[in-house]
């Protein structure tokens, strides 16, 4: 199940402790702006950008996204070795940020010596050790959540080259039969799949292919959304899908009156397509589910690395190019806009 974890900024070290828990992994050369609501404190919105990619209209968008979460205040950490980098970035991000009435509350740079301080008169490095065994970083960890060591490791690893030439030629076996046979049988593998009943190589491979055609996609779609019935499901996979299925899968998923929290079936498919894959890199349409079950759980940053994945597959994936575009927007699912308007 999804979750998303209320933070109320104690301190600056709870915040550094929080980055990489929200974003999914430890950053580096990065930058990370942690919006602080007027009203209560709490954290909102936690945006990351490469800090080479920190330009005075990197900075304006961020700055007008951070605001649109009617944040007070911000913290900023800057990670790298290279002060003057950061006292650069820092620099862009704050005359942004002002622009828009935020006050940056905190600005640290971290490095491997240590956090620093930016806006103390005395650079005074602080021991990394005073994050990592903090109150919140003990309290993450007896949640169960654990961040990645690196940006690489939020997305599936890649299986075997013995497994990927399975899947491979299961792919290649499955695609050479006509349009009727790929399919007629696809919702059921996926089904079976999903509760663990036919797996390997082979299965992941052809279900790879089987994906390749847009209603079985949509139906694998379907199916990991609470509140749409199994006939739905079965009649999409046809090619006959009712004509509000997608819309209310959708609303489901995005909007912020009726957006659900993925569930267990959306779990379930997570994993499934993790094993599609990592033994079928190349496959959009499972890249592009993948990154949207991400996005939906909230990680943005794994729903756009799996998306880019996507589009280097097939530049030219629709759905993968429509979430791309929202995720790099800065557009949050349903659930989480509308927990973070009621904080």
């Amino acid at each position: 199940m999804a979750q998303q974890i209320t933070l109320r900024a104690r301190s600056v070290v709870d915040v550094l402790a929080y980055i990489p828990y929200r974003i999914g992994y430890a950053p580096t050369e990065s930058l990370v702006i942690v919006a602080r609501r007027s009203n209560t404190g709490t954290v909102g919105l936690v945006a990351r950008v490469d800090l080479s990619d920190v330009k005075p209209e990197t900075a304006d968008m961020l700055a007008v996204h951070i605001a649109n979460d009617r944040a007070a205040s911000a913290v900023v950490a800057l990670y790298t070795e290279d002060r003057e980098e950061a006292d650069r970035a820092l620099a862009s991000m704050t005359e942004a940020l002002h622009g828009q009435a935020v006050d940056v509350h905190d600005a640290v740079h971290v490095s491997t010596a240590g956090y620093v301080d930016m806006h103390a008169a005395l650079a005074v490095v602080r021991p990394l050790s005073d994050v990592t065994t903090s109150v919140l970083a003990a309290e993450m960890v007896a949640l169960g959540v654990a961040p990645a060591s690196d940006r690489a490791g939020l997305l599936p690893g890649e299986a075997s080259p013995e497994a990927q030439a399975t899947a491979r030629r299961a792919a290649e076996k499955h695609a050479a039969k006509n349009v009727d046979e790929q399919t007629t049988h696809a919702l059921a593998t996926w089904r079976l799949a999903l509760t663990g009943l036919v797996d390997g190589p082979g299965i992941y491979g052809e279900l790879a292919q089987m994906l390749t055609h847009t209603k079985v996609r949509d139906a694998a779609l379907l199916s990991m959304v609470p509140g749409i019935d199994p006939d739905t499901v079965t009649q999409t996979a046809a090619g006959n899908a009712p004509d509000d299925a997608t819309g209310r899968a959708v609303a489901a998923i995005a909007d912020q009156k009726v957006g659900v929290q993925p569930g267990d079936a959306a779990d379930a498919a997570r994993d499934l397509l993790a094993q599609i894959v990592a033994h079928v890199p190349t496959s959009a349409p499972a890249w592009t589910l993948w990154g949207l079950v991400a996005w939906w759980h909230g990680n943005g940053v794994a729903a756009a690395d799996a998306l880019a994945r996507a589009l280097e597959a097939d530049e030219t994936y629709r759905l993968a190019l429509l979430l791309n575009s929202a995720v790099q927007f800065g557009m949050a699912p349903g659930w989480v806009v509308r927990e973070r308007d009621t904080k």
